[in-house]
């Protein structure tokens, strides 16, 4: 194990940092219970000089929990169930999956 193995370990442990969360693969199947770490922010969309903000909802999860996470699946945070629209591993080493939730 890395020291950033450990660290991403002691992060998704921590309850102010991430919460238990459930994906479930697009077709059914077998729940995957994980951890999420879940932030709401804002995604700006732009357009030669005109350009609008909407709702973001975005979560990270460790590929070491789930390893194979499919667009149109589910994740369940919290009492509420998103749709994945994009599911990307854009650090260098794929440790982690950075979904855009609907």
């Amino acid at each position: 194990m890395t020291v950033f193995d450990a660290m991403m370990d002691v992060l998704f442990a921590d309850p102010n940092m991430a919460s238990d969360a459930v994906y479930t693969p697009p077709r059914g199947g077998a729940t995957v219970p994980c951890r999420a770490s879940f932030e709401h922010g804002d995604k700006e969309w732009r357009f030669r000089e005109a350009g609008a903000s909407t709702p973001a909802r975005i979560a990270e999860v460790r590929a070491s929990e789930v390893p194979l996470m499919e667009e149109e699946g589910t994740l369940a945070i919290g009492g509420r169930t998103y749709v994945i629209a994009n599911a990307t591993q854009p650090d260098d080493d794929r440790l982690l999956w950075r979904l855009e939730l609907q």
